[in-house]
């Protein structure tokens, strides 16, 4: 049946619906008045209704529609449940009534036109494709919600008498939606509120209900749980200190357990490996004694355990003699076991590290590339398949399941820039790879069965397997208090690169990476002749990147933060100039907060009327001479400007991180060979970073 066929089909309902719901009426008598042609009519056009097809594998008679073979291609984390829609589990709502909503679910999904709906921009819906999982998604936030509003009055007028009194939707009342509302178990969210506008519109009463059904304003009803609207940037993002850590834990523990395996060589981030080498975190891979050998016993008796062959295993790695059996034939996973218990290794500790170098692989592919959580899903990793070289730049490919639009830029389409340290991840999670026989970086941690399909994991598996590893570096109080979801971590990086555009301090020694490399392949001709600045990069990470004055944009977040940094009148600051500076601001707030404001709209207000950023580096100059050199200012090298010695300077609380940079890596320099000539320097530069750190209150690890 094609297109037209069957819009003629769901369009023609009306002229015999009333023959329909005395049908679906079984307590009811065939209405004996009919002609005979009418009756004809009738009969052969809920024939062709009842089995119209709707997707690949369903009719409109099925109880499930299934759109998965309509979407060969769609992301890991839509395939499946959220391609079906089960109308029989609403089992309070009349059958009639089911019928009614199956009508408007596909002549939406075949013309989404004609309800003529309004997205937030203002624009017709109609001007895209509307894809079956979205109107899934909406559908059943409505029919779960219609469902509760029979079963209520069900428990009021009991089951029968109001199967009799509300045949079709449109005989509800408003009444039916209170009671509903009090008791609807999910969150009253847009869906919801999109799902009534589609029955509303003048289509349906058009062409299913012949009369409009009763309204009632949603957001006036008393909802039992109501979706929280906050979208601050702590909702959106990793905290600044969470961001910090995890970057830098898990670029540790990426070069730690290559460096363990023999890969050393292989490392493309050596700036990492020198600041891992003279921290003071202590060897992930040297606690559970993990070596290339080690490694491969271990993957060998993961295989093992599932029933692969010795052949499939020695294509995989290279067994050691004590690996292999008297015929030469790999051991089984049993006998692998044994032979790793005898060497004092504990299996589950073995699990336990090896999941947290493939999660620290997830993170920073995740973190340092800015894909959605579809694409991340997409990344293959066996044998660093998924990196290419571009003009002299490191890409990693994926696959694109969404488009904000037509007119996609390329930066962030198919390729996305592979810094070091995300070559390095790849590079790891190809080893992960042989564990599990899965070529997705996003997968189960267990190993893949013979003959079984490796299957990537979507948003859920994203969202567990990073509040694992969030749990596992920061502690499982610090993972609730997140709330990590699986967009947080383009959001994080989105977040981050305002930040730097509006002056804060760049907090993460794996950023700079990424804009100087994301730089280099927009100059190329790639994207644009001219490099992107931070913030050109954040509006293309960013939904929300062009509306920069919403107050829940997170470039407004930015902006907010950049004030309140340095002009914060409770805020801690450091520097020649620090009591002055602080002194003005204590006057200048306590005059507003004598007018009546708070401390909290003056910030806003500072926001709104564009308050000049002045320049950041390590901290704040009221010098004049930001950009230029002067003997009388001691800076050192490229610390801009020495606080501790300069009367313009200002240094505030946030730039600490970047002090704690200043201080590591001299700190890494220090006693190499090649540096010996400017060690004092150098040593100079590491006392006047820890004096910084300290006078803001912070630790330094000596």
């Amino acid at each position: 049946m094609d297109y037209e066929t069957k819009l003629n089909v769901l369009t023609g309902f009306v002229e015999h619906r009333s023959y329909i719901l005395d049908d679906s009426d079984l307590t009811k008598d065939r209405n004996k008045e009919y002609s005979q042609q009418k009756y004809t009519d009738d009969i052969g056009y809920v024939t062709s209704l009842m089995n119209k097809s709707v997707s690949k594998l369903s009719k409109f008679s099925d109880c499930v529609w299934d759109f998965n073979n309509d979407y060969p291609n769609a992301a890991r984390n839509v395939q499946g449940a959220k391609l079906r829609i089960n109308f029989s589990k609403h089992t309070e709502i009349p059958v009639f009534v089911l019928i009614e909503m199956k009508i408007i679910f596909e002549l939406a999904l075949l013309n989404n036109s004609i309800f003529k709906l309004q997205n937030k921009k203002g624009e017709n819906q109609s001007k895209r494709v509307l894809k079956a999982n979205s109107l899934i998604m909406t559908f059943e936030s409505g029919l779960t919600f219609i469902n509760e509003m029979f079963k209520q009055a069900s428990h009021d007028l009991g089951h029968e008498f109001v199967q009799e009194k509300y045949k079709t939707f449109s005989d509800t009342t408003p009444d039916l939606y209170y009671k509903a509302a009090k008791n609807y178990d999910r969150v009253k969210g847009v869906g919801l509120d999109r799902f009534f506008k589609y029955l509303r519109s003048p289509a349906s009463v058009k062409y299913v209900f012949e009369k409009p059904i009763a309204y009632v304003e949603l957001n006036s009803l008393k909802w039992k749980r109501l979706a929280n609207t906050n979208s601050s940037k702590k909702e959106q993002v990793l905290p600044d200190l969470v961001f910090e850590s995890l970057s830098k834990m898990a670029s540790f523990i990426i070069v730690d357990f290559l460096s363990a395996i023999g890969a050393k060589e292989k490392i493309s981030d050596s700036n990492s490996l020198e600041r891992f080498d003279t921290s003071k975190y202590p060897s992930w891979a040297n606690k559970e004694r993990v070596t290339h050998e080690i490694l491969n016993a271990y993957i060998a008796m993961r295989l093992g355990n599932k029933g692969y062959s010795s052949n499939f295993v020695t294509d995989i790695i290279e067994p050691y003699d004590w690996m292999l059996n008297k015929d030469s034939n790999v051991m089984g996973g049993r006998n692998l076991r044994e032979k790793l218990w005898e060497r004092g290794y504990k299996l589950d500790n073995l699990r336990e590290y090896f999941n947290l170098v493939a999660y620290a692989c997830m993170y920073l592919v995740g973190q340092y590339t800015g894909m959605r959580p579809s694409e991340l899903s997409e990344v293959k990793v066996q044998d660093c398949s998924c990196l290419v070289q571009s003009d002299g730049v490191w890409l990693i490919e994926s696959t694109v399941k969404k488009h904000k639009d037509e007119s996609s830029t390329g930066l962030f389409d198919d390729r996305w820039v592979a810094i070091p340290i995300v070559r390095d991840a790849v590079l790891a999670a190809s080893y992960m790879s042989k564990i599990k026989v899965s070529p997705y970086l996003v997968s189960n941690v267990d190993t893949v069965r013979p003959n079984s399909l490796p299957q990537a994991m979507g948003s859920n598996g994203i969202k567990y397997q990073m509040n694992n590893f969030i749990g596992k570096l920061l502690g499982k109080s610090t993972a609730d208090e997140i709330k990590f979801n699986s967009y947080m971590l383009r959001h994080t990086l989105t977040y981050q690169l305002f930040k730097a555009e509006v002056g804060l301090p760049l907090i993460s020694f794996q950023l700079k990476h990424f804009i100087d490399n994301v730089s280099k392949y927009t100059s190329n001709g790639s994207t644009s002749s001219v490099t992107l600045g931070y913030g050109d990069i954040g509006e293309m990470l960013s939904k929300d990147g062009n509306r920069k004055g919403d107050k829940k944009s997170l470039r407004r977040a930015t902006e907010l933060e950049a004030i309140k940094t340095a002009h914060n009148p409770n805020g801690i600051y450091y520097g020649g100039k620090a009591n002055e500076h602080k002194k003005g601001l204590i006057k200048t707030f306590s005059g507003y907060i004598a007018e009546g404001y708070t401390e909290e709209e003056v910030y806003e207000a500072m926001v709104d009327q564009g308050v000049a950023m002045v320049y950041m580096g390590q901290g704040l100059c009221y010098g004049g001479r930001a950009e230029e050199y002067d003997s009388s200012l001691p800076c050192i090298g490229s610390l801009r400007c020495n606080p501790a010695r300069c009367k313009q300077a200002v240094v505030t609380i946030k730039h600490a991180p970047k002090w704690r940079e200043v201080y590591t890596l001299n700190k890494v320099n220090l006693n190499k060979p090649e540096y010996s000539h400017n060690r004092e320097q150098i040593l100079a530069a590491m006392n006047e970073a820890r004096m910084v750190l300290e006078n803001l209150g912070e630790e330094v690890e000596l």
